[in-house]
């Protein structure tokens, strides 16, 4: 579904993009060159501006909740950039492309299985980089794509669990490592709490609204619903797993997230927690350095159950 809103939405701009060089052609004499590259760019600023107005807003967010935080503002500018970067691309090229294909996957049983979990208004293309470089490490990977794209999180859970359950097959893997980037998180969440951690041996979150964001209230979907600033849904889940064994979780959170805030918040009991800086958003999927700290997360919970209870237990943030 999201496949087909995102192709719908790229016509849309393209087709205005057109209009804009054909006016700018035929009614200011632009030369026809000069006047495709100024309508496109028209379309990339306006995007930016809405970036913008993300980043600003989380940012007043952020000093409220954490006035003690000063990651400074070239900090913020290389969030921004960034993020304008890497949302152009998914979002207008690679969910539109690759998101209903397979993922690149490795095939070394000695390397652990990895399912990546995408968040609200994405689907599986998010994850093609990475996927390719877990690929290159010798970890088998699977996707799911969360459906219907505006329902409510507790459906996504038997897509995860149909997710799991072919990994396990395809490997003989007994458990599982989980990547999951923003709502994906609350999902594998809801999966735990219905289901256990029997087959999911490690969590790791990035961006996730682990109490909910602000930003909600200006999406659409019963999802979206859920994931406003400690929501009943919220709140009901926590009900949920309290009590319950959970596997290995890291929460990898930016304080410069445009979409999640205010970000400080975004953390779970016993969970170890990562504060990066100057990364948007949808960034924290195509960030290797990102990468590199979810696969060192999985490979410790990798070892004895005893040394990954221990690494995970605590909620002191690490800001390396």
């Amino acid at each position: 579904m999201i496949q087909r809103l995102l192709g719908v939405l790229v016509a849309m701009v393209a087709l205005a993009v057109a209009a804009l060089a054909l006016w700018l052609n035929q009614a200011r004499d632009w030369p026809a060159a000069l006047a495709l590259a100024g309508a496109a760019a028209v379309a990339a600023l306006a995007h930016a501006a809405v970036l913008a107005n993300q980043f600003a807003i989380a940012a007043w967010l952020r000093r409220r909740t954490r006035p003690d935080l000063h990651p400074g503002l070239p900090a913020a500018l290389r969030a921004w950039a960034g993020e304008v970067a890497v949302s152009l691309r998914t979002f207008f090229y690679a969910q539109v492309l690759y998101g209903a294909r397979p993922l690149a996957s490795g095939d070394s049983r000695a390397r652990t299985p990895v399912l990546l979990v995408h968040g609200y208004f994405c689907n599986r293309g998010i994850w093609r980089p990475f996927a390719r470089w877990l690929a290159a490490r010798g970890h088998p990977v699977e996707s799911v794509n969360l459906e219907p794209a505006f329902g409510p999180i507790d459906d996504y859970v038997a897509i995860v669990a149909a997710g799991v359950e072919r990994l396990r097959a395809r490997t003989g893997a007994a458990q599982v490592a989980v990547v999951a980037h923003s709502m994906g998180g609350l999902a594998t969440r809801a999966f735990l709490a219905r289901h256990g951690s029997a087959a999911i041996g490690a969590v790791v979150t990035l961006g996730t609204p682990h109490r909910g964001t602000w930003l909600a209230r200006f999406a659409c979907g019963r999802n979206v619903a859920q994931m406003r600033l400690d929501s009943s849904w919220l709140r009901d889940l926590a009900a949920r797993e309290a009590g319950q064994q959970r596997p290995p979780f890291t929460v990898i959170l930016s304080l410069h997230d445009n979409i999640v805030a205010p970000q400080p918040i975004q953390t779970l009991e016993g969970a170890r927690t990562i504060e990066v800086a100057a990364r948007g958003h949808v960034e924290l999927a195509y960030d290797r350095a990102i990468w590199s700290r979810a696969l060192e997360a999985i490979e410790a919970a990798a070892g004895p159950r005893s040394g990954s209870r221990a690494s995970a237990a605590g909620t002191q943030p690490d800001r390396r």
